[in-house]
């Protein structure tokens, strides 16, 4: 056994080493890089023609030219992966701001809920002290000045939706 490992170590000595292929010299790059940014794909006259100019064998110009094509393929995904995080984040922060929002006016929503089970009798004077409206602004075709009829309460009191909206956020507004 000894002597089969023996003879094939012989017979590797034996056979003709590859020259190994040279490292590219930054002019060799630039020019690659420019020759590739003006096309991506090379053609067979133009790779033996950059071979010659290069001095290097037209295989390793192909070669080189599919090496770059991939990682030119990584880099645009790499970029375009990026570009998606930023927007996932822009839309996870739009949306918590949105959920707060929908927090916030589910808790106003909840307090006119409250006051209008509560009654006008009780929360009429409060409304009607907090809110410095006139019936100019109440009479308005706003939507914010829209009038709830308290009819169906057994009572004909009108409120204006500003007031009621004033007395739920505060005199502040």
């Amino acid at each position: 056994m000894n002597s089969h490992l023996h003879n094939q170590s012989q017979s590797q000595c034996n056979q003709p080493l590859k020259p190994r292929k040279k490292r590219l010299g930054r002019d060799q790059l630039s020019l690659l890089e420019a020759s590739f940014n003006a096309n991506q794909k090379l053609k067979a006259e133009h790779k033996t023609e950059l071979a010659s100019q290069l001095g290097v064998p037209p295989r390793q110009v192909a070669i080189w030219y599919q090496n770059r094509r991939a990682r030119h393929k990584n880099d645009v995904m790499e970029h375009d992966y990026k570009n998606i995080q930023l927007e996932l984040g822009d839309v996870l922060a739009e949306n918590i701001r949105l959920e707060r929002q929908v927090s916030m006016l589910k808790h106003e929503l909840n307090q006119v809920q409250q006051m209008i089970l509560l009654g006008p009798t009780s929360s009429s004077a409060t409304l009607l002290s907090v809110s410095g409206s006139s019936d100019e602004q109440a009479n308005s075709g706003s939507p914010a000045n829209m009038i709830c009829n308290w009819g169906d309460a057994g009572n004909d009191d009108i409120f204006p939706v500003e007031e009621l909206y004033t007395c739920m956020i505060g005199s502040g507004t």
